[in-house]
């Protein structure tokens, strides 16, 4: 008997050749499915809870009923019913404001123009030491934004100059400013309480005619 090595090797059954994959049978493709189907339904909850995405910085807007005159000396439009405001605001809420009781002071602020950005935080910190009559309410209009232009984006100066009341973002016409009869900046439309023009003031507004102003539009007790 030899006491060599056996060096025959054993014969391996061939291996089955793998079958192709069809796309459809892909790991990433049904991953991905996954992934859309869950977008889908995030944004089907979203829209059935009426939530409201923010834009970036303008937002569809309406103005409805007859707009003002464009602002003049002597002022046409007071006395004049204000046109309905539906628009956004800057944290995202959709709201109309109309005479519904409420008498509001609408300032209009471009970020680029240099007389808001000064009017701005001085408006600011006299609204945050000093009270609103009740029954008034200090609404801010982003308008006339332009992503080209200084001091964007004007959600951050907003936020940086603490503005303490309501900011409402104008569409990309500048749709509520065009409807308020805007001529120069910054501008004030003070509308009462029945949604009538009481005054209109183009320009600073020094911080003693902002509270006469408010006290104005403050209910007759």
């Amino acid at each position: 008997m030899s006491n060599r090595p056996n060096t025959k090797k054993a014969r391996r059954s061939p291996t089955p050749a793998a079958k192709p994959t069809t796309w459809w049978q892909s790991p990433l493709v049904w991953v991905g499915g996954l992934v859309i189907v869950a977008a889908a339904v995030a944004l089907g909850v979203a829209a059935s809870s009426g939530e409201v995405t923010p834009t970036a910085e303008t937002a569809f807007t309406e103005a409805l009923g007859t707009p003002l005159e464009p602002f003049a000396t002597p002022d046409p439009a007071i006395g004049m019913q204000a046109p309905l405001i539906s628009a956004q605001t800057m944290d995202g809420e959709r709201v109309q404001l109309k005479g519904d009781g409420t008498a509001r002071l609408f300032g209009f602020f471009a970020h680029w123009c240099p007389h808001c950005q000064a009017e701005l935080p001085v408006t600011a910190r006299w609204l945050k030491e000093n009270s609103v009559p009740d029954g008034v309410e200090v609404v801010a209009v982003s308008t006339s934004v332009d992503a080209a232009a200084d001091n964007y984006p004007p959600s951050e100066w907003f936020e940086r100059e603490e503005w303490p009341a309501t900011v409402l973002l104008d569409g990309e016409a500048s749709t509520i400013a065009s409807a308020y009869g805007l001529t120069a900046f910054p501008f004030w439309v003070a509308v009462d309480a029945d949604g009538l023009v009481v005054a209109r003031v183009s320009g600073a507004l020094e911080e003693s005619s902002l509270a006469s102003l408010l006290a104005e539009l403050a209910p007759q007790k």
